[in-house]
């Protein structure tokens, strides 16, 4: 399970039975336009987190990736940061149970 997690992306994923939801979230900021108000997203900063539910939902984990406000927000590298972190805890999780078994 390791090496074919460990090159995975989100639709190969998906395409393997996994449940993989990703959630973006970003600052607004309200402009003042000629006819009212108008909420538009900042150019810098936000959140991106992408949850993992292996096909048994025997896993469920989470990555989550931050953007700085000093940095433009970049949704693909939001999505390959998130992913990382998500497919890392997914592996700790399997190797912790492979050992619990195993012992």
């Amino acid at each position: 399970m390791n090496t074919i997690l460990n090159k995975a992306t989100i639709k190969s994923l998906r395409q393997a039975g996994f449940k993989v939801r990703v959630l973006h979230c970003r600052p607004t900021q309200k402009i003042q336009k000629f006819d009212g108000t108008a909420t538009e997203y900042k150019p810098k900063g936000g959140i991106t987190t992408i949850q993992i539910t292996s096909p048994d939902n025997v896993y469920d984990v989470e990555g989550i990736a931050i953007c700085s406000e000093k940095d433009s927000w970049n949704r693909r590298m939001g999505n390959s940061i998130a992913l990382g972190r998500a497919i890392n805890k997914l592996n700790e999780k399997v190797e912790k149970l492979n050992n619990l078994v195993l012992y």
